[in-house]
């Protein structure tokens, strides 16, 4: 149950310096928590709801955190809370005249002349503290607003593909992140022309999650907040930009062609074979281990050899390559259940190299019945 907190009628006013940070003109300041937090929202991205939105998904666990500790230890210490203002029109700076000013650097106040929390848009968005602003603002029961001052540093950035870039920035240069909404944040930045050229595997996955003849339709998770079921468990932009990465550079043939385009329709086509050979894997993912860990390298090492045979006979459509999968007798190896024999990028390779003894060309004898014949004869 929660109750909502309203904000008081005066918008608060914040002493401020502006000056710039490598590239940006910034206001720097000092505010209490609570007031960041009413002023302030978290654009967060959705990959269907909000496809534009900019942070990374919230862990409520990682919020209660930062706010038992803001408001139970006294000697407490954030780093700086980053904000950008989307809409100049909602402040007004107001200058001090100041004899003893640094020379680049203005004293002066920061206004807030509309209250941002009455646009249905995000008017002041969080670029680096959303965790630590989350339950301050006193909206959750039980929680008390926290007055207590911290740092600030506030953009002005309007256009939005530059506050993209900002996030990435912070997010990838100076801490850890969501792989997988960098990744994605990265293709919505370089589009899809430049993004051919510069990083082809992360094209060829974006193209996976696009085309509505792909396998992975929209079943690839982002590193953003999605409804539970709508993606492949464990089928990240990361891991599977991983695996075409590794198909790309280990494949004799399938590296050789010089348009992305191609490439992705053959290794489409290729996890097409995977999705009629392993139906069972797309409607229970949660069972299987094909779309994470050891079970996506071993389908990558195994997607290799197969795109292989089938590009050296002038051969790349679904049933060329199903041809191959239909003759692994099994699928249990992939089974999510117990200890897994395999682990690894090791485990991978050696998984898919059980798998690959059965494969056999017409009039040939594969490598697992040739060694029964073998241990046969003794």
């Amino acid at each position: 149950m929660k109750a909502k907190r309203k904000m008081t009628s005066q918008l608060p006013k914040f002493p401020v310096i502006i000056g710039h940070c490598l590239g940006y003109k910034v206001y720097r300041g000092f505010a209490a928590l609570k007031d960041l937090a009413e002023l302030s929202r978290a654009d967060i991205f959705d990959q269907r709801k909000n496809p534009r939105g900019t942070q990374r998904n919230l862990s409520r666990q990682h919020a209660r955190k930062a706010y038992d500790y803001v408001s139970s230890v006294t000697e407490a210490f954030y780093p700086e809370i980053i904000v950008n203002i989307r809409d100049q029109s909602y402040v007004r700076f107001e200058p001090i005249k100041n004899e003893g000013s640094v020379e680049g650097v203005e004293f002066g106040t920061l206004e807030f002349t509309k209250d941002p929390k009455k646009s249905k848009s995000v008017i002041v968005s969080r670029l680096d503290g959303n965790h630590r602003l989350w339950f301050v603002d006193g909206h959750e029961t039980g929680m008390d607003a926290v007055d207590r001052p911290v740092s600030f540093c506030a953009l002005a950035l309007p256009n939005l593909e530059e506050e993209l870039g900002l996030f990435s920035a912070i997010n990838d240069n100076q801490m850890g992140m969501n792989t997988s909404h960098l990744h994605n944040i990265t293709a919505r930045l370089l589009g899809e022309k430049v993004l051919k050229i510069r990083d082809p595997a992360l094209y060829i996955v974006q193209q996976l999650q696009k085309d509505r003849t792909s396998p992975f339709y929209k079943r690839i998770h982002e590193g953003g907040a999605v409804k539970r079921g709508a993606t492949l468990r464990g089928l990240t932009i990361a891991n599977l930009k991983n695996a075409v990465k590794d198909m790309l550079t280990r494949s004799a043939k399938l590296s050789q062609f010089p348009d992305a385009d191609a490439q992705f329709k053959i290794i489409k086509n290729f996890w097409e074979a995977v999705r009629r050979w392993m139906p069972n894997a797309w409607k229970r993912p949660g069972e299987y281990i094909i779309f994470r860990g050891v079970g996506i390298l071993a389908i990558t090492y195994l997607g290799v050899e197969i795109i292989d045979r089938c590009l050296l006979k002038g051969k790349y459509e679904t049933d060329d390559m199903l041809v191959y999968l239909k003759q692994i007798p099994a699928v249990d190896a992939f089974l999510a259940k117990g200890k897994l024999p395999y682990a690894g990028r090791a485990g991978g390779k050696k998984m898919a190299s059980d798998l690959i003894r059965d494969l056999e060309e017409e009039g040939e004898v594969s490598l697992s019945k040739l060694q029964k014949m073998i241990l046969g004869s003794n």
